[in-house]
């Protein structure tokens, strides 16, 4: 038995303290009551609420932790100790309560700092219980790549923007601050691409108990994202034949076939990757991060040269060059520059429309939703896009375009039959619905804005496409007012 149940749950209770207990008591009364009596909706709802508790009192557990750090720091900075690492010992006393692994309690801490001194609107909604823990740690955890001040920066779109995850799951919210922090970290992530790509391997591994070989690879991004979506592709197209093997057989079976070819003899494989990036990134330079189709967000610079068919050899970040200017990397930087020389097409956010008469969506149709919807639109649902489908269901009049579509996982996609689901699209928004499923909630699930992290109002977006009437205008006239008041 450990201390803690021997000596009870720590939280001895004292004539100033709330009751508690008899609150608890009353918490377990009124579910039991649910358990024995309650309809479909009352029980979704009590799911929702329970869920919103937990996640209000993991908001006052991050708190402790953070101050239970602060005063190991306090501790040892009082005794002179642990001077390369003030903050030793506190993971470990933090994970040994949480009843978790020591593994990865330090990046769990470092999130509780940054969640109570960077970002309080972050810290205010996790402490209502608008985000479970997992979307908290999926939100924070690419914040520790950027300084603090471009932390408080991301808190204060949070605030003017406090919609912007809603439905979404942990990955894609990870995803979407992460659109936020390669901006700032790109040159740093582009070097680290490279030096992934120098690192690549294949392992063979032999296991005489379980009588098979263990097939372990390290790929750059773009073949094993192109090879990742090919099996995936034929997998299904060979599956939906009637074909008795499941999916993961199909696609080792596929794998193993590409492997029997001999270098001389080439067989050429057409893999198709969508790469959304805003035309000032390719053309011009910008920093607005790329987002590569079946991995997620990539600097503007690697997307510029997946574009342009070969690499540029910068070993060195621009901050290290400008720290060490050596005539190689000058001449660097200036190759660089004549790369992104400019040409270009009106900015804007989202992506356009195209729609069908046809019942079944066509391909091209398809591969539009599955671009701009990138994962399963059902709320929560981090899967990807394997199929297709109406929101008003074609039987009903729903018309087969973009606007009355949602890309889905074949899991979800089954699911939306049950009895009493309903989804309809909403406001008026091309890019939105609202999914009513069998209960007394509804949610609204909102397909990510083609570029950047947050839908920006329509005026905006034409303020934004004006960058390339005016450019055009200083080409065209370049001796006109502009120039001489510059």
């Amino acid at each position: 038995m450990s201390e803690a149940k021997a000596h009870g749950n720590g939280l001895a209770l004292t004539a100033d303290q709330p009751d508690l207990e008899s609150h608890l008591i009353q918490l377990q009364n009124d579910l039991s009551w649910l358990q024995d009596h309650g309809s479909k909706a009352e029980c979704a709802q009590a799911i929702e609420s329970i869920e919103g508790v937990i996640s209000s009192l993991r908001y006052g557990q991050a708190g402790l932790a953070h101050q239970l750090e602060k005063e190991v720091l306090r501790e040892n900075e009082e005794r002179g100790t642990n001077i390369d690492d003030q903050v030793r010992g506190a993971a470990s006393r933090v994970a040994i309560a949480r009843k978790r692994p020591q593994n990865g309690s330090r990046n769990y801490l470092v999130n509780c700092r940054i969640l109570f001194e960077d970002t309080p609107n972050i810290a205010a909604a996790f402490s209502r219980g608008e985000f479970t823990e997992a979307q908290i740690q999926a939100m924070l955890t690419p914040l520790q790549d950027v300084r603090p001040l471009r932390r408080t920066e991301f808190d204060e779109i949070f605030r003017q923007n406090p919609d912007m995850f809603e439905s979404m799951g942990p990955k894609r919210i990870k995803e979407t601050v992460t659109n936020f922090t390669v901006k700032y970290t790109s040159d740093r992530e582009d070097k680290k691409l490279k030096d992934s790509n120098a690192q690549r391997y294949v392992r063979f591994r032999k296991d005489r108990e379980e009588g098979c070989v263990f097939l372990q690879a390290r790929l750059p991004i773009v073949g094993g994202t192109g090879l990742q979506k090919t099996l995936r592709d034929q997998s299904f197209r060979i599956k939906c034949k009637g074909d008795p093997r499941t999916r993961t057989q199909i696609e080792a079976d596929l794998l193993a076939r590409y492997m029997f070819f001999d270098e001389n003899n080439e067989q050429t494989i057409n893999v198709q990757l969508g790469l959304i990036m805003t035309d000032k990134a390719l053309f011009m330079g910008d920093r607005e991060p790329a987002y590569l189709e079946g991995y997620g967000f990539i600097p503007a610079q690697t997307a510029r040269e997946l574009i342009g068919g070969h690499q540029i050899p910068n070993e060195l970040t621009f901050e290290e060059m400008e720290a060490k200017l050596t005539p190689e990397n000058i001449e660097r930087i200036e190759v660089m520059t004549e790369i992104t020389r400019l040409y270009t097409a009106p900015g804007d956010q989202e992506l356009i429309t195209m729609d069908s008469k046809a019942r079944i969506f066509p391909q091209k149709l398809k591969k539009f939703i599955r671009i701009r919807d990138r994962h399963c639109r059902t709320p929560f649902c981090d899967g990807l896009v394997e199929e297709t489908d109406h929101v008003t269901q074609f039987a009903r009049g729903g018309a087969t375009s973009v606007s009355n579509s949602s890309g889905r996982c074949a899991i979800c996609n089954k699911a939306k039959q049950a009895t009493g689901w309903y989804e309809y699209t909403a406001f008026n928004d091309h890019h939105s619905m609202l999914i009513c499923p069998g209960s007394a909630m509804s949610y609204r699930s909102t397909a990510p804005p083609a570029t950047g992290y947050v839908h920006k109002p329509f005026p905006q977006l034409m303020c934004d496409s004006q960058w390339f009437t005016q450019f055009k205008e200083r080409l065209d006239h370049p001796d006109g007012p502009h120039c001489r008041q510059s």
